[in-house]
């Protein structure tokens, strides 16, 4: 066999690679989207208060929290392959686990091992794009996979809206654990490690070392591109946790009502973000590529998402829906663009899977308090306005800091 005919068929290799990340990441959001969406009716059902509810809504991101650097260490030591399937495996077997419970505190059991499983999530899809992907594509690449957590927020929504109504919310999170335990034997099937790059973790590398982290902080680049992250994880748990019982305090809208208008942003905002992607990488690369140019749509991207803090002025569907969707638009594909600029910044391409972990350990611990916060200014407050407010200034900010900083590679030999 030809070098030429091998090469051809490694190209729809990696498509099929890349397809499956993004549904691992569909899957993902959408086994998150199944408490937001059931959160209503367990809180009847266990009496929560909304305080309860935003620590409930928090609990998977107590272990996902501390694990995302360590497994994603693991990651790189061991690779892709034997780690995805894993991590899916382990998730789904508490989403399962999670429908059999008879209180709240087994369920919060579960919800803790659900983060045990997702904490390498995202390093996993980091080293696949690393990988795979060719440098000139990894913007676009990056941002259409993680379009799968808005498909899997709006799937996830819609069925377990639906699944609810019928048979129940155990049957919702059962019913969505069996498709990640389908998935994990797929792609464990499918994926192989790169065999022919130079980058590639194929045999067992040396891990991170505390001086390299350390090196990280020293990046105005890494720190940069950390704010980005830290805030608009912020707001995308805030979004994730706590949208569906938005709409109902502002629409008074029943649960399955609630899942169409959720799932319909969230669909509206998955397509958005391809297309405002693609336009601005098409605008800031068009005369050649310079990575750190990508940071000009990272910022664009965030302002537009700042356009969440109009919501207290609307009060009908159609403009609460219009805002929702825009600025969640705006949101993932600033997410893209910022894992994008990450993955091109970082100059030892082996250990990006530790890097995302670190981002993710950081970021997360603001993620950890978006819905208990939350739940604290809704129980204060009695509506969303402040927490709306409070997301647009911080969204503001971290545009600036991302056009000042990253400007250099990010080294971490010193």
């Amino acid at each position: 066999m030809t070098t030429h005919a091998r090469g051809r068929r490694a190209i729809p290799a990696r498509y099929v690679f890349f397809f499956l990340v993004f549904l691992m990441y569909a899957i993902s959001y959408g086994d998150r989207a199944a408490l937001s969406i059931a959160l209503p009716t367990m809180g009847r059902e266990f009496s929560l208060t909304p305080v309860q509810m935003g620590w409930v809504s928090s609990s998977f991101l107590w272990s996902y929290f501390l694990l995302n650097l360590p497994s994603t260490i693991v990651l790189d030591m061991v690779g892709a392959r034997a780690i995805g399937s894993l991590a899916v495996g382990v998730w789904s077997f508490a989403m399962l686990l999670g429908g059999m419970v008879q209180n709240i505190t087994q369920f919060l059991l579960t919800r803790v091992l659900l983060g045990v499983g997702e904490a390498p999530t995202f390093g996993v899809g980091a080293t696949v794009v690393r990988n795979w992907a060719q440098p000139r594509e990894r913007g676009s690449v990056m941002t259409v996979l993680l379009t799968g957590m808005q498909l899997g927020l709006a799937g996830g929504t819609i069925a377990g809206a639906y699944l609810i109504t019928f048979f129940g919310w155990r049957c919702e999170f059962m019913a969505l654990g069996g498709v990640g335990i389908a998935w994990a034997l797929a792609w464990w099937l499918v994926y192989r490690n790169p065999q022919d790059k130079a980058d590639a973790d194929v045999a067992p590398r040396r891990p991170i070392s505390v001086r390299e982290i350390r090196n990280l902080f020293r990046s105005s680049s890494f720190l940069g591109i950390l704010v980005v992250q830290c805030t608009q994880n912020y707001l995308n748990f805030l979004v994730m946790s706590w949208m569906p019982l938005y709409l109902i305090h502002e629409l008074h809208i029943d649960t399955t009502g609630t899942g169409n208008s959720t799932a319909l942003c969230y669909l509206v905002a998955a397509i958005g973000a391809v297309m405002i992607g693609r336009i601005l990488e098409h605008l800031v690369f068009r005369n050649g590529i310079h990575p750190p140019n990508r940071r000009f749509v990272v910022a664009t991207c965030l302002l537009g998402a700042a356009t969440i803090g109009l919501l207290p002025y609307f009060h009908t569907m159609m403009p609460i829906l219009l805002v929702l969707s825009g600025a969640l638009a705006c949101l993932m594909a600033a997410n893209g663009a910022n894992t994008a600029l990450l993955t091109d910044m970082v100059q030892d391409g082996g250990k990006i899977g530790a890097v995302t972990g670190v981002t993710l350990t950081c970021s997360n611990s603001l993620g950890l308090l978006s819905p208990i916060l939350t739940g604290y200014i809704v129980s204060w407050t009695g509506s969303f306005d402040m927490a709306w407010y409070m997301c647009a200034a911080a969204l503001i900010i971290a545009a600036g800091l991302s056009l000042s900083m990253v400007r250099n590679p990010i080294r971490m030999d010193g």
